[in-house]
């Protein structure tokens, strides 16, 4: 996640090129390539965008991840002594830099004041000595810690099933939004990571890759079959594939940072999910949200353990609540608007959900399994949270912020009575 990252090559699973970056069978189509070996197109993403990006958001995971945040090498890496602030100092055989490993953070006094604030839904200006960017900074720290909490980030088995999911939040007290990714582990329901599109510096992030859109793509049927077409037709009119429209996000004028197109965002997202969890994770299901720049986040984040079938990826429509008892209908649907794409349909009196495996044939008792709830929890965790309405009047700097900390409150609320937070 700290090395310099170049996405531009085949997604089709199956594919002689797929994960293969500069292929001679590449052919140029405008602002797309053309992979002749397989037919389909897919569109280039800047490489230098995508990496100034992730350079400015993943500073906050420096000595979080088991990984040298200077050249990104996670073997060589051997502990160096102790830092003045008793943390390990860990060193890195490849460049021979050092860097401070954040195994645990004591939670500083005005912090958990702060953090009780967010807890109780109070506003914060009325903390004693209110002062709005020493209030950043202080979110900012306690994001830092939240990251550093291991009921953050850890796995909690060799396999694991993944719900990826999204929702867009206001901030500045105004109509503008913030794109948001969630990952959520099913077994544990533990938020394993969080992303926003807001970058703290602009500067560094080409303009054709900063968001612009002021309308919002809708969706109007609820029903899941209806949805995949509906989803489906509504990609194809976009003039790139990842050119998602979720509604308007202007910054103040004295905002230094930047919004960026969610297509960065997801593709940074399922980086952190790989690097959080790949050390303790055997095998992998991801379900995720049906959306093209999704999948070749997740893809690309996966791609040597989707080619060694360590890692399965599927599209997910979903609405209403399972009955565990009651059996399932089953149907099979077929969308060739942009894709080829398969999708078993399962259904109860009161639930149905449409599931496409992207990555290979997967058995049926697998895909009926398939489920974004544990994500659309979390994100329903927000939105009745008592801190959500001081929440959309806050920086979306500080947005970020808090959402990353909510998330720590989440998995301390779902882990066992016998674990403290």
């Amino acid at each position: 996640m700290f090395r310099y990252t170049d996405v531009n090559s085949c997604k089709t699973f199956g594919c002689r090129n797929f994960g293969v970056l500069n292929s001679p069978s590449y052919a140029q189509r405008g602002e797309n390539i053309l992979c002749q070996a397989c037919g389909f197109h897919f569109p280039v993403i800047s490489a230098a965008a995508f990496n100034a990006f992730k350079a400015q958001t993943n500073r906050g995971y420096h000595g979080v991840v088991w990984a040298c945040p200077y050249c990104g090498k996670r073997d060589g890496l051997a502990r160096n002594g102790y830092a003045g602030n008793g943390q390990q100092r860990v060193r890195c055989a490849g460049c021979r830099k050092t860097f401070v490993f954040y195994e645990r953070l004591r939670v500083a006094p005005h912090l958990s004041q702060l953090a009780d604030m967010i807890r109780a839904g109070q506003p914060l200006h009325e903390r004693p000595g209110f002062s709005p960017k020493a209030t950043g900074r202080d979110l900012q720290q306690l994001a830092f810690t939240a990251r550093v909490s291991p009921f953050l980030a850890r796995p909690f088995t060799l396999e694991a099933t993944f719900a990826t999911a999204t929702f867009s939040i206001n901030f500045n007290g105004s109509p503008n939004r913030l794109y948001v990714i969630v990952t959520v582990e099913k077994k544990s329901d533990r938020v394993i990571a969080l992303t926003t599109n807001y970058a703290l510096r602009s500067a560094p992030i080409p303009f054709e890759y900063r968001y612009s859109a002021n309308e919002e793509e809708l969706l109007v049927s609820q029903e899941p079959v209806a949805r995949i077409f509906a989803k489906d037709r509504l990609m194809g009119r976009r003039a790139l594939f990842f050119d998602a429209r979720y509604g308007a996000a202007r910054l103040k004028s004295n905002d230094a940072g930047a919004i960026v197109k969610p297509v960065l965002a997801a593709y940074r997202h399922f980086e952190i999910v790989k690097s959080l969890t790949q050390n303790a994770v055997l095998y992998v299901q991801h379900y995720i949200e049906h959306e093209c720049f999704l999948y070749g986040g997740c893809l690309m984040a996966n791609r040597d353990d989707v080619t060694s079938g360590h890692c399965h990826i599927a599209f997910v429509h979903e609405k209403g609540t399972r009955a565990p008892q009651r059996p399932f209908r089953s149907d099979i649907v077929t969308s060739s608007i942009i894709w080829n794409d398969v999708w078993r349909c399962f259904s109860q009196p009161d639930y149905q959900m449409a599931v496409c495996s992207l990555t290979g044939p997967q058995r049926i008792s697998e895909l009926r399994e398939a489920t974004l709830q544990p994500a659309h929890r979390f994100i329903d965790f927000i939105h009745r949270h008592p801190f959500y309405p001081q929440l959309l009047r806050l920086s979306p700097a500080n947005v970020g912020a808090v959402l990353e900390f909510l998330a720590t409150d989440y998995n301390c609320g779902v882990v066992k009575p016998e674990v403290r937070c």
